[in-house]
């Protein structure tokens, strides 16, 4: 009875948080094409973050080199209220475009503790929106 409750239990808290696979990374980071003077879409800047910055877009990376994926989570609150000129891009959207590739800094390939650079190549991705937050998935 006892392993039965505990299954119950366990299995309805991966319902309502799934399991983290991968290594996080928090990050703060500037929207925009970074060989555009950061306009249009893409990741001008990054860099690692230790806790949450006030008048930043703050974001979580989640990396799992093993399964082949990384995800990019941005609050939706911080978008509006530092580059709201950026909202348009990712409001009532299914896919994200980055125009060009982005190679990720030295600082979050050693986080991310990857063997070979983290680079997002131009193209499609998929976004999806869940409470308050964007997440872009990808491929590494």
């Amino acid at each position: 009875m006892k392993r039965a409750l505990l299954l119950t239990v366990f299995t309805t808290l991966s319902f309502i948080q799934p399991a983290l696979s991968g290594i996080v990374i928090k990050t703060t980071l500037t929207i925009g094409r970074k060989s555009n003077n950061c306009s249009g879409f893409g990741i001008c800047s990054i860099s690692s973050s230790s806790s949450y910055t006030e008048g930043a877009i703050n974001g979580i990376i989640t990396v799992d080199e093993e399964g082949g994926n990384m995800t990019i989570c941005i609050d939706k609150e911080d978008i509006e209220k530092v580059q709201p000129d950026k909202a348009n891009y990712f409001d009532n959207k299914s896919t994200v475009v980055f125009a060009e590739d982005y190679s990720f800094p030295n600082e979050i390939n050693i986080a991310a503790k990857v063997r070979n650079p983290i680079v997002i190549r131009k193209g499609e991705y998929s976004l999806t929106y869940k409470n308050g937050k964007y997440y872009i998935e990808l491929l590494l």
